[in-house]
This record gives structure tokens, C-alpha cells and sequence, in this order.
């Protein structure tokens, strides 16, 4: 019984990191993937980051604007071995699910990263027990363990280049696990569980979805001046401000807010002073999921400037944005080993219940000469990581040449490398790209492709 116990907090602690590790952010236009997934203002989806790009001229003679469509050559691979998502089904793999939130079907991956795995050496006696996870000990570092994505896209609008409105989809997904100093030393160090000790972990998790109704207004703040053609990336002087207002109407909301820990006793596999586990969680959703179960407001906001062929933006997205759902329950579960029972009460239902979107944002840094473009971006994500991003395009004749690299939420290196053809206002991009994305410390190799539409 004693063992049953120590293996089952062990699993669940695996299984809750493996499901919540930290991910990179994912690019899916072949174009920005190619060159490191950096901004530039050329490409219009970047007025989705940073909303005074809608105000930038488009390029004069020598840049090429451009808009894209990306194709979901991923699909290819998940029709073809699609995850069991009944949890009651033998083949139900909560791993596999997590794999293809972490991987989505845009790209198709030609070489898969290797999941994270190694010997386990497990030391006993009656009064100690060590447990060596090799390079599994990185899945518990000595800080929070995030996750998060923050999805709002397609995003679209309709207006002129000053004045616009639009509508998009917006998920937010987060949780956060935290591990007191023994048991990460414990899990992450290799260091020794001690008899008398209390070992504890707290998790946050929240998840959101709503429909963005939008309304804004780009101008520049400084025309254009001395640049050729109108056009300030070839040269001159211009500065463009942007917002985007938004209303938020609410369609399911989760959040999960839950502690949990087990203390030894003076022999740590005694029989007389046995494991003791338990856990509390509070539990908030909406009562009645739907469109309209809230509504709220925020805003995107941006800015760019352009002196003598260098641009620099920066742009924020979802500042104050908020959501009151209109009802919500509110439960409490527990569980203690001395008893072993399990209960759940119910502390409120059909209360309000106000959440919050994440800030995240995106400062980028670009410069051209001739048919050449070099840039960088650091990218603020919605698990509060930084993501800093380098890249380069040039062409020859109809042929785009772009590599770039990015440093992802492993700090690991990630290169890669894009090309295509141009055909009149009709092109295809290609992109190679590593990664390592989902609970691993090697690399993946992507293929990402988009219909290209230049203008």
C-alpha cells in the first residue's frame, strides 16, 4: 500500500508536467517561419500583432506587399492517426492530445522531436529513497513550469487602411505549476526524500474562449517625409500609432486552482507511519456555456517608426481585456489519504465572475537595402515567456531566398530556412523549420507552406 502510494504522487506530478511544459510559440505563414518568424510591416498579417501597421503605406517600387494563406499540410498526418479523445476508450493517450496542442496541424512534421526519456534509478531501504530521473529531471526546474497559448486568429477585417472593424475568434489557455524547494530538489536534483517532511506542489490553470468584435483607427502621427515614392522603408522619416478596441463576448470559461502534497513520516516506508496525501482544488467554470455567457472590453495598441530605412515597432495586445461572466459555479475537492475519501461541495453557483486575457506583445526591429531585408523581434508570449527572433530575405529575380533562427521557451536554438516562387500577384512559400515543442530536449523538423498573395 505504501508503494502504491509513492508511485501514484509520482505519476500524477509526470503526468501534470507533461502535460503543462512550456511550448514555443508556433508560426504557420511559410513566409515568417522562413525568416525566424519575425514582423515585418510589408506583411499584412502583422497588423494583427501591432495594429499601426495598418497605417505604413504599402511598399513602393522594390518591396513586395503581401498577404498569406497557410496550409494545413498537418492534417495530412492527423487524419491518418488521429488521438482518442474518450477517456474511457483503451487507446485514450492524454500525451498524444497534449502533442497535438503543442503541434498543430499547419505544418507537417517531417522529423517528430524524440519525447523525453531515460533511465530511472530508484535507491530504497526502509528509511530512504532517492530517485535519479537522468534527463527526465528537467521536467522540474528550479522555477515555475508554464504553458501557454493564446490564439485569435483568423482575424478578419474590413475598412479602409484608417479606419476598420473586423471580427476574430480569442482562446486563451495557461497553467502554471509550482513546486516547494524539497520536492524540486527531490524531483529536479536528485536529492533524497527525507522521513518528517512535507513535499507540495500548487497548479494554476485557466482556459477561455471568446468573439472579438473590433473597431479601430491607425494614423500617422508623423507623414511621411523625404521618403521615396511615399514609401518609408526605402528611406525618410514617418511614425504610425494604432487601436483596436474590442468587444469580448464570452463563450466557455474554466479555471482550476488546486495545492496538493504528502508528507513522510518517521520511517519513510514504515509501516506504522505510512504516506499521508492530499490535495484541495477549487473549481470555477460557467454554469452555461454559450455565445453571450459574458462580456467584456480591452484593446490593442501599437506603434511604428521608420528613419532612413529602419523600422522599429512595438506593438501590445489586450490591455485591460477582461470578461464578466455572467454565471459561474464554484467548487471545492478534496482528497486525504488518513481517510481515503474523496468530496466535492459546492461553494457558489450562478455568481458572477470576472477573468482576464493575458498581455502579450511583440517589439521588432527591421532594416532594407536594396532587395534585402534583415530583422529581429523579442516576442512576449501569454505564459509570460520571452521569444527573441532573427531573420533575412532577399530575392533573386522570382525566387525568395529567407533564413532566420529564435531561441524557444527550452532555450534551445532553432534555425530556419525558406524559399518559393513568385508567379505575377501569385506565389508559394516553403519553410523548414526545427523545433522542439511538446515534452523533449531534441529537435523536430517542420515543413510549413502558404498560398502567397502579393500587391
Amino acid at each position: 500500500m505504501i508503494v502504491r502510494t509513492w508511485l501514484a504522487v509520482f505519476s500524477a506530478l509526470v503526468a501534470l508536467v507533461a502535460t503543462t511544459g512550456p511550448a514555443a510559440a508556433q508560426a504557420v505563414d511559410a513566409r515568417r517561419l522562413g525568416m525566424g518568424g519575425i514582423i515585418v510591416s510589408e506583411v499584412i498579417g502583422s497588423a494583427t500583432q501591432n495594429v499601426a501597421y495598418r497605417a505604413v503605406p504599402k511598399p513602393g517600387k522594390g518591396f513586395l506587399g503581401y498577404n498569406a494563406i497557410p496550409l494545413p499540410l498537418g492534417l495530412i498526418q492527423v487524419l491518418a492517426d488521429p488521438p482518442e479523445f474518450d477517456s474511457a476508450n483503451p487507446n485514450f493517450n492524454v500525451f498524444k492530445i497534449a502533442n497535438l496542442l503543442s503541434n498543430t496541424p499547419w505544418t507537417l512534421q517531417l522529423i517528430e522531436s524524440e519525447p523525453l526519456s531515460s533511465d530511472i534509478i530508484i535507491d530504497v531501504s526502509q528509511n530512504s529513497l532517492a530517485v535519479d530521473l537522468g534527463e527526465l529531471q528537467s521536467l522540474f526546474p528550479n522555477e515555475s513550469i508554464r504553458y501557454g497559448v493564446s490564439w485569435q486568429s483568423p482575424n478578419f477585417e474590413f475598412g479602409t487602411r484608417n479606419l476598420f472593424a473586423g471580427v476574430r475568434p480569442q482562446v486563451d489557455g495557461r497553467n502554471s505549476l509550482d513546486l516547494d524547494p524539497a520536492l524540486q530538489q527531490a524531483l529536479g536534483e536528485g536529492v533524497p526524500f527525507l522521513p518528517n517532511t512535507v513535499y507540495g506542489a500548487a497548479d494554476e490553470a485557466q482556459g477561455q474562449t471568446a468573439i472579438a468584435f473590433t473597431a479601430g483607427a491607425a494614423l500617422p502621427l508623423v507623414p511621411a517625409t523625404d521618403a521615396p515614392d511615399g514609401d518609408p522603408r526605402r528611406g525618410g522619416f514617418a511614425v504610425y500609432a494604432g487601436a483596436r478596441l474590442k468587444y469580448l463576448s464570452g463563450v466557455a470559461f474554466w479555471r482550476g486552482d488546486a495545492v496538493g502534497s504528502f508528507a513522510t513520516g518517521d520511517t519513510i516506508f514504515g509501516s506504522t507511519t505510512p504516506v499521508e496525501a492530499a490535495y484541495t482544488a477549487y473549481v470555477r467554470d460557467a454554469s452555461n456555456p454559450k455565445y453571450g455567457a459574458g462580456r467584456g472590453a480591452g484593446a490593442d495598441l501599437g506603434v511604428a517608426m521608420f528613419v532612413d530605412r529602419v523600422e522599429i515597432g512595438l506593438g501590445v495586445s489586450d490591455v485591460g481585456s477582461t470578461i464578466t461572466w455572467d454565471r459561474t459555479d464554484l467548487r471545492r475537492m478534496t482528497y486525504d489519504s488518513a481517510t481515503d475519501l474523496n468530496e466535492t461541495v459546492v461553494i457558489e453557483r450562478d455568481v458572477e465572475y470576472k477573468s482576464r486575457f493575458p498581455l502579450i506583445g511583440s517589439f521588432n526591429v527591421a532594416y532594407r537595402t536594396g532587395r534585402m531585408t534583415f530583422g529581429g523581434t523579442l516576442d512576449r508570449t501569454s505564459n509570460e515567456r520571452w521569444i527573441p527572433r532573427v531573420g533575412f530575405e532577399t530575392w533573386a529575380a522570382a525566387v525568395p531566398v529567407r533564413a532566420g533562427a529564435y531561441l524557444d521557451t527550452y532555450k534551445l536554438l532553432q534555425l530556419t530556412a525558406g524559399s518559393g516562387f513568385k508567379l505575377g500577384r501569385i506565389g508559394l512559400d516553403l519553410a523548414l523549420a526545427t523545433n522542439s515543442r511538446g515534452i523533449t530536449a531534441t529537435r523536430g523538423l517542420e515543413l510549413a507552406a502558404s498560398l502567397a498573395l502579393y500587391h
